[in-house]
């Protein structure tokens, strides 16, 4: 004998089952599906792209002295914070961000404004006279420095590299004033949070590996807590 189930009964089922997928639905945007993304060690991913600007790929190493700068940066806060535990500083939330998050989104948005003016320098072929590139390299040996043997060791590039980066960055502040004056406006309008900057990167294309970048946790790469 076959049992019959109504009709009523199996809009119930439908019904129960479409809540049932609803709450896992739900479950999953919130927690990610308990996905997390992976940490990654610097030192392991130095070749692997992390940004593309205008067709140019870059590898990570081109963005470890920006990751250092800004541990360092944020880490001087962090000690006034609690010297004790500068840590808990680096977990805070601040204006909708966490201070980790946020220091790795700045650590990328300098990176992006220095390679864009320097790419412009170089396109002008604007270079440094011996004066800046003195002053350029003794801050990169100043940096070397202050970041310490820990911090040496975890940045994955050598001194030399890290000079070099200085080196372009220098004559992407020296495009930068350039600039400013024929825009005919002050300096700061076209660093990396000024309005000029801002309509400038408009003009650009950047594609940001998020696989690789979002593995960098700012307050554990150079920094030894």
């Amino acid at each position: 004998m076959k049992v019959h189930q109504d009709g009523a009964g199996e809009n119930r089922l439908w019904r129960l089952l479409a809540i049932v997928i609803l709450i896992g639905a739900v479950i999953c945007a919130l927690c990610g599906c308990g996905v997390r993304q992976k940490t990654i060690v610097l030192t392991e991913h130095l070749d692997d792209t992390v940004l593309q600007l205008d067709g140019q790929k870059y590898p990570l190493r081109k963005l470890a002295f920006y990751i250092a700068y800004e541990e360092q940066t944020v880490q001087e806060q962090a000690l006034l914070y609690n010297a004790d535990d500068p840590n808990k500083y680096w977990n805070t939330h601040i204006n909708g961000h966490f201070v980790r998050v946020r220091a790795r989104e700045e650590a990328m948005n300098l990176a992006i404004h220095d390679f864009i003016f320097y790419n412009l320098a170089q396109e002008m072929g604007m270079e440094l006279d011996q004066d800046e590139i003195d002053y350029a390299a003794s801050r990169a040996e100043d940096f070397w420095m202050d970041l310490g043997e820990t911090g040496q060791q975890r940045i994955g590039i050598t001194q030399d590299e890290l000079t070099e980066d200085l080196l372009h960055m220098a004559l992407a502040q020296k495009y930068q004033q350039l600039y400013a004056a024929m825009q005919g406006v002050p300096e700061e309008d076209c660093d990396v949070d000024g309005i000029v900057y801002e309509q400038l990167l408009e003009e650009h294309s950047y594609k940001i590996t998020a696989s690789v970048w979002k593995g960098i946790s700012m307050g554990h790469v150079t920094l030894d807590q």
